[in-house]
Parts: structure tokens; C-alpha cells; sequence
């Protein structure tokens, strides 16, 4: 492709990286034009040169994002998606399958987008149940702005209502390169360092997943409450029904009382929320993950916590994963 000059290779602040072309935009805009023209038309942001280190960073984690989305199944293209965040489409709109809209697709609702600039959203995530703010920290600690982060999560459910159904609440997604930012995040919390937005002022639910393989089936997973709901009823196998009378936040119970909380797709608020109860009150529990899980976990349980672990080739031949 540098052959043919679609792409150029380009370098600042001795960062190499790749720039598209004159000839590669025009071949989109001619191939594929109401996939693209959005991007490459006129006077837009992703039209403009970006060298600054933190804006190129930024592109890097907008596009990974958008990898992490289609391999997990999500919609990615323009021409393929219903226009949520256009102005002039009024909706309502049926979501099939989810659909990943970028930070810059979400600006197309200027009025509402006024009222969030700064945000760390990398964008949002729709299903025909539920709508996600998507964030990506990639290998760093997630940093948010908690007044503008909860502007961005008012305008997202409003949207949603609006343009999709009258339903739940929105939920946070923060992804990362490995499994080691979770265990910092919760090791911090229990320090006093904690990230109130993220833990208790933000989301009700704020899912952690990786930015692999792993992620990306968490994530499918995540888009399939029916799967979710499976995978539940074959723990639960093994335990007892919860008791809405127990002081501890749990999925189930052991013979023994002991509250259990299944954790494969890592909630970070009510991971928190398990794990100080546990300590505090000093009583004994259960933590299920799976076992590419554990050893982020593992030093966050103490003596107080076990952890049972889901054989992840397992689940996938279980339920076609």
C-alpha cells in the first residue's frame, strides 16, 4: 500500500506511524463512499493532520476500540448502523445486532455533545437491551472528570429513550490492555486512592475487559443476557438460591451461608462492593472467574476470599463461544 502511495509513512516525536494518502481516501470515497464520506469529506477532524503525541494516542485507542468491537461481533460502518446520533433522523430504531458508535460519530448531536466536550468516552456501545459508554485505557490508569463524565452519562441515556426505547439505565465499559489494571484499580480503592466516579458516583455497572481474545468473547458475551442467564443457571448448580435478607451483595449461596459472587465479566463497582463487605465484617466467600482471571484477582481475595475458576475452553464449547 506505500507502494502504491495509499499510505504514507510519517514521523514525529520519533513515532513512526502511517498516514492515509491522497490516492487511499480517494479510493474509498470511490469504493465505498457512504461508508467513509463521513470521515474523509469536508473539513472534518479525522481529515486533519494530528502529529501531537497525545492526539495520535488518542487515535490509536479510538482504533483499537473499533478492532475490540468488530471482532467481538459489534457494527461498526456507518452505512450499516441506524443513525442514532444523526440530528435529522428521529428514530425510534430497532437494534438487531450491537453497534459501536466512536466519539466522533457522537458529535453528529451537536446540542447535546456541547454539553460533554472533554469526555474520556471513546464512544458508545448499543444493544437492543442496553447501551454502554465505552472507555479505553489501554496500558495506562484510567483518569476521569467526574462533572463531565456524568453529563456524558445523562446525555447517553437520553439519547437512548429517545432514539432507541424507553429502558434501563446506562452501564460503563472500560477496556485495557491486561488484566494487571483491574487488580491496581481495586488495590488503590482499598488504599483510599480510589476513583470515586468509577466505583460509586458513575455507573451502577462498569464491566472491565481486555483488549484480546479474551475481551472480545467477554464482550459477545456481554451483548447476550439470554447466554448470561444460561451460563448463571449452570453455576448456580453447585449452590444455593440468594437470600434477599444477607448483608453482602451475592449471586448465590453455599450450604454453609457463604455469600458467592460470580464475577466473569468483572463489574468493577460491585467487585469493590464484595470485597470490602468481605474484610469489614470479617467473614469468609467465594469469588467465580475465569481461570485467565484469577491471578489478577487472586491477590485482591486475602484468606477471607476462595476463588473458583471457569475453564474458558469449556465455556466456550458449552455455549458456542
Amino acid at each position: 500500500m506505500t507502494h502504491d502511495k495509499l499510505l504514507r509513512i510519517f514521523s514525529s516525536h520519533h513515532l513512526r506511524g502511517y498516514r492515509l494518502g491522497v490516492r487511499g481516501k480517494r479510493l474509498l470515497l470511490q469504493q465505498e463512499s457512504e461508508r467513509f464520506a463521513f470521515y474523509l469529506s469536508g473539513c472534518s477532524d479525522t481529515n486533519a493532520i494530528k502529529s501531537e503525541i497525545p492526539r495520535r494516542i488518542r487515535l490509536h485507542r479510538i482504533a483499537q476500540t473499533y478492532v475490540t468491537m468488530l471482532n467481538a461481533g459489534a457494527m461498526i460502518y456507518r452505512n450499516e448502523k441506524p443513525p442514532i446520533f444523526s440530528p435529522a433522523a428521529s428514530g425510534p430504531f430497532r437494534i438487531e445486532q450491537p453497534c459501536f458508535y466512536d466519539s466522533r460519530e457522537m458529535k453528529e448531536a451537536e446540542l447535546e455533545m456541547l454539553k460533554i466536550r472533554g469526555s474520556r468516552m471513546a464512544g458508545a456501545l448499543f444493544t437492543y437491551s442496553r447501551v454502554f459508554a465505552v472507555y479505553n485505557s489501554m496500558e495506562f490508569l484510567p483518569i476521569f472528570e467526574p462533572q463531565v463524565e456524568m453529563r456524558a452519562k445523562v446525555m447517553l441515556e437520553q439519547v437512548y429513550r429517545t432514539k432507541v426505547s424507553f429502558n434501563l439505565n446506562a452501564s460503563g465499559l472500560l477496556l485495557s490492555d491486561n488484566m494487571d489494571t483491574l487488580r491496581t484499580l481495586l488495590e488503590r480503592a482499598q488504599t483510599g486512592k480510589r476513583d470515586h466516579f468509577l466505583l460509586h458516583d458513575g455507573y451502577e455497572h462498569f464491566y472491565f475487559l481486555t483488549n484480546d481474545f479474551y475481551g472480545e468473547t467477554l464482550l459477545r458475551l456481554l451483548c447476550s443476557p439470554e447466554s448470561i442467564t444460561q451460563l448463571d443457571a449452570l453455576l448456580q448448580q453447585d449452590f444455593q438460591s440468594p437470600s434477599s435478607g444477607s448483608r453482602f451483595e451475592h449471586d448465590t449461596l453455599t450450604d454453609s451461608g457463604a455469600p458467592v459472587l460470580f464475577s466473569y465479566l468483572p463489574d468493577i463497582p460491585r467487585l469493590f462492593r464484595f470485597i470490602s463487605a468481605i474484610n469489614f465484617l470479617k467473614y469468609s466467600g467465594i469469588i467465580v472467574c475465569f481461570d485467565f482471571q484469577a491471578d489478577a484477582l487472586r491477590p485482591l481475595c486475602g484468606d477471607s476470599i476462595e476463588l473458583q475458576t471457569i475453564d474458558f475452553r469449556k465455556f466456550q464449547e458449552t455455549l458456542n463461544f
